[in-house]
């Protein structure tokens, strides 16, 4: 092997994560300490070079804190994931259950052959791995992509979809695909649109319930003000996917008033209340996904405006109470 093949050669692994030692670079090239020297400082002098030229490629300098050892420890912790990274983007993997078992597989080997130390990553992962039940039938990143590509080429689809058991064939012009509480959804209109029960009016679904996707037409151009925001939808409506009308929401929470500005981060603490409840200001929308929400906390909230979002709440309330047979009336 001569000089430059070998330098070169040398560079890769460095760039590659390999931490290297002086004694294994004689051992492997068969060359005395001086010469490894030179190759280590002509690598040194091109690294510095990037850092001054125009290109902005910074690769770090090389690491020499250990005695004979090299690694480019500044490129690698700037440009790769680490072991605890890894871990926690399959751990997040897992708990989405959006994918089949075939693709949760396959997304996890790929990580993990990113991994240093795949065991270590591995054992944590274990359990989820072993008893992991995806909500999707189909494979999901294939869809994903159609629509992707649909998307970005401005196309109308043709698909069939059922809803409630009924099934209809539907053309809709794809804007935006969000992920949200167990699934990923293709969207055909904005996060302030009204999510409608009617199937034929719909524009928010599943895409693992989409079936037999087609382009049927190309240069549909969605207007600037009509784009779906997913960051927003995701912070005002309880990380629950459902469109909605924006709206300002006051409730008094009388438990850790972190659930609800961990849940609706654009929310802040107006006062403490006498009772030690907090009186919270929520940005929300008025989409089924706060309802909900606002009826899973039971008697820990109570809201105070707008008065038709607490209207909803006690009415909801009254009917539930009365499926086990309470009646309920409101205090004069």
């Amino acid at each position: 092997m001569n000089s430059q093949k070998r330098v070169l050669t040398i560079f890769i692994q460095l760039l590659s994560g390999v931490s290297l030692t002086k004694q294994d670079l004689m051992n492997d090239y068969k060359k005395q300490s001086s010469t490894i020297q030179r190759d280590i400082a002509l690598i040194e002098e091109v690294l510095e070079e990037q850092v001054r030229s125009a290109n902005k490629l910074d690769l770090g300098k090389l690491d020499r804190k250990d005695k004979g050892m090299y690694q480019l420890t500044q490129f690698l912790e700037s440009n790769t994931l680490s072991d605890n990274e890894l871990l926690a983007i399959i751990k997040v993997i897992y708990a989405s259950r959006a994918f089949n078992k075939k693709e949760i597989y396959s997304l996890t080997h790929k990580i993990l052959l990113l991994a240093e130390d795949k065991k270590r990553v591995k054992h944590f992962i274990s359990n989820e791995q072993l008893n992991y039940q995806g909500v999707s039938r189909i494979d999901l990143l294939a869809q994903i992509n159609f629509i992707s590509d649909a998307i970005l080429d401005n196309q109308k689809i043709e698909f069939e979809y059922t809803k409630c058991g009924v099934t209809k064939t539907l053309q809709r012009v794809p804007t935006a695909i969000h992920f949200s509480d167990l699934y990923f959804f293709m969207l055909s209109a904005s996060h302030n649109a009204q999510d409608n029960g009617d199937l034929s009016l719909l524009n928010k679904f599943r895409i693992n319930n989409i079936v037999n996707p087609r382009v049927i037409s190309s240069k549909n151009k969605t207007p600037y003000k009509e784009r779906f925001e997913s960051g927003i939808l995701t912070n005002r409506s309880a990380h629950l996917p459902f469109l909605g009308h924006e709206l300002t929401m006051i409730l008094d929470f009388y438990w850790d008033p972190v659930y609800v500005l961990d849940r609706f981060p654009d929310s802040k603490i107006i006062k403490e209340n006498e009772d030690g409840s907090f009186r919270i200001e929520v940005q929300a929308n008025d989409g089924y996904g706060v309802k909900m929400w606002l009826l899973s906390q039971g008697d820990m909230v109570k809201v105070i405006s707008p008065r038709h979002l607490k209207e909803y709440i006690i009415q909801d309330m009254i009917g539930t109470l009365n499926y086990y047979g309470y009646e309920t009336r409101l205090k004069d």
